[in-house]
Formats: structure tokens, C-alpha cells, sequence
């Protein structure tokens, strides 16, 4: 995956960042709007909290840091 924040020199559209995600040798490049980044940047947070969790044996035994 690559993530791109695109300007338009000549200011005729919104600010967008340019994701690119390869799967099985085929990329797809898809345009994010702001709210769809605050989006994605939501679930890859609750994504990686739910990863750590669960890598963490304490998070297991119901111990708190």
C-alpha cells in the first residue's frame, strides 16, 4: 500500500490523498476525501488497539496497566 497527498496546482478541486493498494500482483488506486481519511484513520486505530490487545497476554488475564 501507498498513500499520496495530491495538490491541484490550479485549485479546482478539494485536497485528496491517493491510495494505491496492491493485492494478488494488481494495483487499484482510489481518491480519499478528508472525511474518508479521518474514516480510515478511525479504523486503522481500533484496528491496531483490538491487534495489541490481543498480542498482550496481560489485556488476556484481564490485568490493567
Amino acid at each position: 500500500m501507498s498513500v499520496q497527498l495530491l495538490v491541484d496546482r490550479f485549485a479546482r478541486r478539494d485536497l485528496a490523498v491517493k491510495l494505491d493498494a496492491t493485492r494478488y500482483g494488481a494495483t487499484q488506486t482510489v481518491l480519499l476525501t478528508a472525511p474518508q481519511v479521518d474514516r480510515l484513520i478511525e479504523e486503522l486505530t481500533h484496528a491496531r488497539r483490538a491487534m495489541r490487545t490481543a498480542a498482550d497476554p496481560r489485556e488476556q488475564a484481564g490485568e490493567v496497566r
